[in-house]
């Protein structure tokens, strides 16, 4: 309701600045469809339907304005002084309204409740235009339209703008003028309520006004034909300023018969409204478009233009008139001398905040000084202190590297002594193949030379043959107890890194033997089925022979001993199985060693390859078995190694590494 009747007021307002009565017939229908809403709305259908009751009203709102005040209620003050503004605006008495004015900005202000507020500034700007101040009055406008765009009422921010345009068509300045009609056009564009058409003439005549001011006769006569045709299509009447602007246009274009027309027709109009600060323009132009045609009309029209000037002048109380402008002015001097008071308050406030700051971080860096020279005491003998750990850490650590040593020797003496065991195993086959063979050879030598001597040379050659034929498998036999004992030469021997081409399935097929007979030196009584599936066509990789058989020996080691351990607890029909395969997939070798022992938990997978972890008895694992396969699997060659298994359910791990190592 409250938007409604600043939009009302300003309507009315601008109307009246710029002589556009045609308004206040739509205007009229829009407040009776609101009458019972609100006690303003009905005072305002008055103020339009009462041409003249007018000096009643403004004694019932005087009354009124009173009883607000004694009562404090401050909406009914501003109610009241908005309606009492707009009765003396009407009625011509200037002082009034700019004496209402002012104090509703002051109520306002003071009461921060800005609803009123740009209608109270419009009006004073629209005062102050009528008595020929226009700073004044652009003062006020500014303020006006500042307040309207903040509180984002469009239609509002473009009446108000629209007083500023004409401020300045007036003060001859045409490029602020057409800058504020162009602002108003913009807005209006933006803006697609149905309302908008209240506005359309008005800011298309402003345009028109603008062109002229800019001296652009034919552009303001586009605008002002167009406004004009809204005019008339809304048949409220016509606005004479538009016509007065059309008027000035055709004298500019040198069509003065044109500018006759308009001019006295916009005359007529202002004549009957008694409009005499608009009929000072309607006057003007009639005296010039008749200059030198009819010096009778051109002299008639010249004093009228006095008359209105005079008749104009005849509104304003002067004395009343600035003595509410001196008011204004000591209000805005005590408003003033109060921001500076308030200022001067606000900078004392500030040294003495600071004062009290600086005292505040004079007391923290004094605080810190204390706390930072004890911290450095504490900090001294802390050093101290440290220096002495570092020493003790210094030695601990030079013993863990030595125990460290010692136990990787441990294990590797560990691996090579269940090695050993296997190999002693291994190597008696072919030694006991070399002796057998080397006697039977004895004896078939005797043989040999008792057929020479009987003459019997096919006997002999055949007995040579079989000779020959059991010297081959000697040397088959006595090269693997070789090999055999070449590798554990290299298990034992410090690892110098080297690479070579090595038959993985060769390697592997040798290890698992090695480690099961290893096991099987220590129990006898185990077994357990080995399992080979190897690829065929396995091409040689480079390896370190050395790392690569500690770690298949690692794994087939801890596979047999998880069978064993299953061995001892599981049911009468099981049977202890290692598997070991070969294969290349993506450019990798993958060897997995599979047992069906007892598994590896969950809870401890992740531990099984670090440091010094085992889950074997004390005595029978330093923990370092997996944790240096690991090392020599991913450090040394670039692979990975990965384990799957289930508590109880075997496990399998899986080598895998580059095949160009």
């Amino acid at each position: 309701m409250k938007k409604l009747l600043i939009t009302i007021f300003l309507l009315f307002a601008a109307g009246t600045m710029n002589a556009q009565h045609r308004r206040i017939d739509s205007l009229i229908a829009k407040v009776n469809a609101l009458a019972d809403e609100h006690k303003a709305t009905g005072l305002l259908r008055q103020i339009f339907a009462m041409p003249h009751g007018d000096f009643e009203l403004l004694k019932s709102e005087k009354q009124n304005l009173v009883k607000a005040e004694a009562s404090k209620n401050v909406l009914e003050q501003l109610l009241a002084l908005h309606l009492i503004d707009l009765l003396e605006f009407k009625m011509g008495d200037l002082p009034g309204a700019l004496n209402a004015g002012l104090k509703g900005i002051r109520v306002s202000k003071e009461s921060r409740n800005e609803g009123y507020l740009p209608a109270f500034l419009q009006l004073e700007g629209l005062v102050y235009a009528l008595t020929g101040d226009d700073q004044k009055s652009l003062a006020y406008l500014r303020q006006a339209v500042a307040v309207a765009t903040t509180a984002r009422d469009t239609l509002l921010s473009v009446d108000i703008l629209s007083n500023i345009e004409t401020a300045y068509a007036k003060l001859k300045k045409p490029d602020s003028a057409l800058y504020y009609a162009r602002r108003e056009l913009r807005l209006l564009t933006n803006y697609s309520k149905p309302d908008r058409r209240e506005f359309e003439s008005n800011v298309l005549g402003d345009m028109g006004e603008a062109m002229n001011s800019a001296n652009q006769p034919d552009s303001s006569l586009k605008y002002s034909r167009e406004a004009l045709a809204i005019e008339k299509a809304k048949n409220h009447g016509i606005n004479p300023e538009l016509l007065n602007v059309m008027a000035n246009s055709f004298l500019k274009k040198g069509q003065p018969d044109s500018a006759v027309i308009f001019g006295v027709e916009s005359y007529k109009l202002l004549s009957q409204t008694k409009r005499w600060d608009l009929l000072i323009n309607a006057c003007a132009a009639l005296s010039k478009a008749y200059e030198g045609r009819d010096d009778k009309k051109s002299l008639y029209y010249l004093k009228a233009l006095i008359a209105a000037s005079d008749s104009s002048r005849l509104n304003i109380n002067s004395a009343r008139f600035q003595l509410l402008i001196d008011r204004d002015q000591q209000y805005d001097q005590d408003l003033r001398a109060d921001r500076e008071k308030l200022e001067a308050r606000v900078r004392l406030y500030l040294v003495v905040g600071a004062a009290l700051v600086l005292m505040i971080i004079g007391l923290i860096l004094w605080r810190n000084y204390k706390q930072q020279k004890l911290n450095n005491h504490l900090l001294n003998e802390q050093k101290e202190e440290v220096a002495a750990q570092r020493d003790n850490l210094s030695n601990t650590l030079e013993k863990l590297r030595s125990t460290q040593s010692q136990l990787i020797q441990s294990e590797k003496m560990a691996s090579l002594g269940e090695l050993t065991a296997g190999i002693a195993h291994e190597i008696q086959n072919p030694l006991n193949f070399v002796n057998n063979f080397s006697e039977v050879n004895r004896e078939m030598i005797d043989e040999l030379k008792e057929e020479l001597k009987g003459g019997n040379v096919d006997e002999a050659l055949a007995i040579a043959e079989d000779i020959r034929q059991n010297e081959e498998k000697i040397n088959h036999h006595g090269k693997r107890a070789d090999f055999i004992v070449k590798g554990m030469l290299e298990h034992s021997r410090t690892n110098t890194g080297q690479k070579l081409l090595t038959d993985m399935n060769v390697l592997c097929d040798e290890f698992l033997k090695l480690s099961y007979h290893g096991l099987r030196a220590k129990d006898k009584s185990f077994n357990a089925e080995m399992i080979t599936h190897f690829d065929p066509k396995l091409p040689k990789v480079n390896v370190s022979q050395q790392d690569m058989g500690r770690v298949m020996l690692n794994l087939f080691n801890n596979a047999f001993y998880a069978v064993n351990q299953k061995a001892k607890t599981a049911q009468v029909d099981y049977k202890p199985e290692v598997s070991v395969s070969t294969s290349t997939e993506n450019g990798q070798v993958i060897i997995k060693v599979k047992d069906n022992g007892i598994g590896i938990p969950d809870a401890i997978k992740e531990k099984i390859m670090q440091p010094f972890f085992t889950t074997k008895p004390t005595g029978e694992g330093t923990g370092l078995g997996l944790s240096l396969t690991y090392d020599m699997v991913v450090k040394g060659h670039g692979g990975s190694i990965t384990l799957d298994s289930k508590d109880g359910g075997g496990a399998e791990f899986t080598v895998s590494f580059p095949l160009n190592n």
